[in-house]
């Protein structure tokens, strides 16, 4: 945020803590006198509460691990299991905020391969966020506003909107096989194969991509 107060789009931040590289800190620091009472931090139970959030109507604004076709999202363990970081106020800010976002890279690299990884999944491989906290979905490919619909209208939504052209033609496939699958069985409310949910996964250990060749 330093940049946005020296380029004046950022007249005064509120948070529960800063941190800083070894040059940010010094050129806060630097700019003490103009930024100290810019700058108020409060304690999280003030920041994080959820009647403030929903109160003042924050927009909230969130990058995930992943997020799966119906719109849930995992914040915080790679593979399902590899800690990345904590879930922070996320939770408190997505679930509570006037409008919920969740904006990623529709993919991730992974050595050369610049398409290695997919970030929106068949299946989260961990969730922290579920699809009653999100109301929008954005990749550089594109934006899924999710308010008012089904699971199965959400899972086109996102898909169209949000996949990478890699990994589409698989993501719809999925889609199909489950909707067809579930509908079977006369259980297809959020349709999904749990033999399959996590292929992409399992391919990406054994493979180094999540690039499958079929279902």
């Amino acid at each position: 945020f330093l940049d946005f107060f020296a380029a004046g789009k950022l007249d005064f931040a509120s948070a529960t803590s800063i941190r800083f590289s070894p040059e940010g800190f010094e050129r806060f620091y630097q700019d003490w006198e103009d930024l100290k009472g810019r700058l108020l931090l409060r304690p999280q139970s003030i920041s994080n509460s959820p009647e403030v959030i929903r109160r003042i109507g924050c927009i909230a604004m969130n990058t995930p691990v992943e997020f799966d076709i119906y719109g849930h999202a995992n914040s915080t363990c790679v593979m399902g299991s590899k800690m990345l970081n904590g879930l922070g106020g996320s939770g408190d800010f997505l679930r509570n905020s006037r409008l919920s976002i969740m904006h990623s890279p529709s993919v991730r690299p992974k050595g050369k391969d610049p398409t290695a990884i997919t970030c929106l999944v068949p299946m989260c491989s961990h969730v922290d966020q579920t699809e009653h906290d999100l109301d929008v979905i954005v990749t550089e490919q594109g934006l899924a506003d999710l308010r008012g619909l089904c699971p199965r209208d959400r899972a086109q939504e996102i898909i169209q909107k949000c996949a990478h052209p890699v990994y589409k033609p698989l993501l719809e496939e999925y889609y199909r096989l489950a909707l067809d699958r579930c509908l079977k069985k006369g259980a297809a409310h959020e349709p999904h194969m749990l033999d399959k949910a996590f292929k992409m996964f399992l391919n990406l250990e054994e493979k180094g991509t999540m690039l499958i060749d079929s279902w």
